[in-house]
């Protein structure tokens, strides 16, 4: 068999198994439930309910976006090298004719696939209602699905080096937790902290540490090519102007860093197991 049929088989097989755990569905609909709420109902505190512009609704699915994507993708993946390790299918590995490299990369497909599917199926529907409702460009919902797609990918990329680290399923789970406040909350207020502190520092440097966080990342790429979604909230409405090339590039580097470093570990792990 060919590798790439290998590779695809793993896919297929862990995409199946998660699209019949009805824990994905179940957040999904939150999502969906969560948009349209946001949507019509976010203005509700200051005596305003209903559907507003379509330049507010996008700007707050952006921000809403921020915050559950990421905690979705981590806790989704956090616990799949143990989870696999527990039910004795990693073994396996060490008897079939299946490398590393292909169990992994299936692994992460399969995940991915099915992460991308569950966001497709709670920000599509919303879409339509919105559009009927508010008049939102449907080509810019678009290129801001494409890019909430990208960052739940990047953060489920951070949730398998995290199970790879992991010694137990509580350890795993708490630390995707961690990592979420980390990324989504605190490292903004120590930009701002930073700033305050030291109103000298230049732009261009206060710029390349927000390419240090995939969520602000994100925040930049949605500013530069999705119009009416930039809130005037958040420290990425105020850094400097970055090619959209940098951006790419410094988001698929979220992805594909902690891949490797995921997978080297994982070699080493079964390494390690083959010699008990």
């Amino acid at each position: 068999m060919k590798r790439a049929d290998v590779v695809r088989t793993i896919a297929l097989k862990e995409l199946s198994d998660r699209l019949r755990n009805h824990w994905i569905w179940t957040v999904s609909v939150l999502v969906l439930v969560t948009t349209l709420a946001i949507a019509f109902l976010g203005a509700a505190p200051v005596g305003v309910v209903g559907a507003r512009g379509s330049g507010v609704v996008m700007a707050s699915i952006l921000n809403l976006a921020v915050y559950l994507v990421p905690l979705l993708a981590l806790v989704m993946g956090a616990g799949v090298i143990i989870e696999e390790k527990r039910r004795g299918i990693l073994d396996l590995i060490l008897v079939y004719p299946v490398s590393s490299g292909e169990y992994f990369l299936g692994t992460f497909l399969g995940y991915a696939v099915a992460l991308s599917i569950a966001l497709v199926a709670s920000f599509v529907p919303a879409a339509f209602v919105l559009a009927y409702t508010t008049g939102i460009n449907l080509a810019e919902y678009g290129l801001l699905l494409g890019l909430i797609l990208a960052l739940g990918v990047a953060f489920l990329a951070l949730s398998f080096l995290i199970s790879i680290l992991a010694r137990d399923p509580a350890r795993a789970v708490a630390s995707s937790v961690l990592l979420w406040i980390c990324a989504v909350l605190v490292f903004d207020l120590v930009l701002v902290g930073a700033l305050v502190l030291y109103p000298g520092v230049p732009p261009s440097t206060f710029g390349l540490a927000l390419l240090l966080n995939p969520a602000d990342i994100f925040r930049l790429l949605a500013f530069s090519w999705v119009g009416s979604a930039a809130s005037p909230l958040g420290l990425a409405t105020v850094a400097p102007p970055f090619p959209a090339t940098v951006l790419i590039a410094s988001l698929l580097l979220w992805i594909t860093v902690p891949l490797v470093l995921s997978h080297h570990l994982f070699r080493r792990r079964l390494a390690m197991d083959s010699l008990i």
